[in-house]
């Protein structure tokens, strides 16, 4: 059965990270992975984390789609709360379809296995979109970008097309290469963006910028999906989200796939979700129900523990408030500590 089975390709960031484990020098420091540490090189415990270890939660399966109120306050963080696409549906959707289907005016979200899952729900539910219409749009990637992108829109048969998104001489976002790829992509063709906080450059655009490509995809009928993996973690909550927002307002169809685990320090809970904006609350039910599809035959339903305690946060004016504040003190020792890095490479340079 295996005997022709070829070997894996080896994944970078794992040997990275076994290269640091087997390194016990006392003055190691290890930033391969993406998690927040304290000033001790350890875990940092989100505060408000300990909200939850008094309760007694039950281990019952969760709904297949995720916990309605997690999704639905998900969805309220990353778009805001006054965002027109947000609005409640109206007739076309009975109160029970709202509650249980998560569905707003325009936008369907689902729980995913965080921003991984995200990606790969998204790219698979486009796969079979994009059959049934009878046309594979090509997807564009800018890089360098996230190594997990590639693999996951070409595992469900996409053709992925790569363009340089940073300039390495100025140390900024190619923009130039980046608008090149989008009026020469055919029409309607696919494009993967960070929303913020851009994996591995740090190099996002500026809003001038995003507006720019907004019309530019907008002329040309490009879809977006955008990952949003470290929400608050660069400008801020609403700064991280801006074009997510923008396109929105703009009337797009697109993914937006969300990840709590470096905002809420959930790294190993798989909290995340992943929301499809529609033109209307008809067809966002629809997808919704596709999407239940896919869930239920890939992994049934997502985990428990981590969307409750996200759920408990932000469902609380208090405590939301205190994780805002708690997250805006990480991303302001986040700058210091880039700083001090930078300052003594420049150092042991001049040394």
């Amino acid at each position: 059965m295996f005997e022709n089975t070829k070997p894996g390709l080896p994944d970078p960031m794992n040997l990275l990270k076994l290269a640091a484990d087997s390194d016990h020098s006392p003055d190691k420091i290890d930033v391969g992975l993406g998690v927040y540490r304290d000033e001790n090189g350890e875990y940092y415990e989100f505060r408000a984390k300990k909200l939850l270890a008094a309760e007694r939660a039950d281990h019952d399966y969760g709904p297949t789609t995720g916990n309605p109120k997690f999704n639905r306050l998900a969805r309220e963080l990353l778009f805001g709360e006054q965002s027109s696409v947000l609005q409640k549906v109206g007739d076309s959707l009975n109160k029970y379809a709202e509650m249980w289907l998560n569905v707003s005016k325009q936008i369907c979200t689902v729980q995913t296995l965080s921003g991984t899952g995200a990606n790969h729900l998204a790219a698979l539910f486009l796969s079979r979109t994009a059959r049934d219409n009878g046309r594979m749009p090509r997807v564009y990637l800018g890089t360098p970008g996230w190594g997990n992108h590639d693999p996951l829109f070409s595992l469900p048969g996409f053709d992925v097309v790569k363009y340089q998104y940073y300039d390495f001489e100025n140390r900024c976002v190619d923009f130039e290469s980046v608008m090149t790829a989008v009026n020469g992509a055919d029409h309607g063709s696919i494009f993967v963006l960070q929303a913020c906080c851009h994996n591995p450059t740090a190099a996002d655009p500026s809003k001038e910028e995003w507006k720019t490509l907004a019309m530019a995809m907008k002329a040309r009928n490009h879809f977006p999906v955008f990952d949003v993996a470290y929400m608050g973690l660069g400008g801020g909550l609403a700064e991280d989200a801006y074009a997510v927002r923008l396109f929105a307002e703009m009337g797009f169809e697109m993914a937006a796939c969300q990840s709590f685990a470096k905002n809420f320090g959930l790294y190993g809970e798989r909290v995340g979700a992943l929301h499809v904006v529609c033109h209307d609350g008809k067809i966002a039910q629809n997808v919704e129900g596709q999407l239940r599809n896919l869930i239920r035959w890939e992994f049934s339903s997502s985990p428990l523990y981590g969307a409750r305690l996200v759920t408990a946060i932000l469902g609380n004016a208090h405590l939301k408030i205190a994780w805002q504040k708690e997250l805006e003190e990480i991303r302001e020792r986040l700058a210091s500590t880039r700083s001090q890095l930078v300052n003594a490479f420049t150092q042991l340079q001049v040394g």
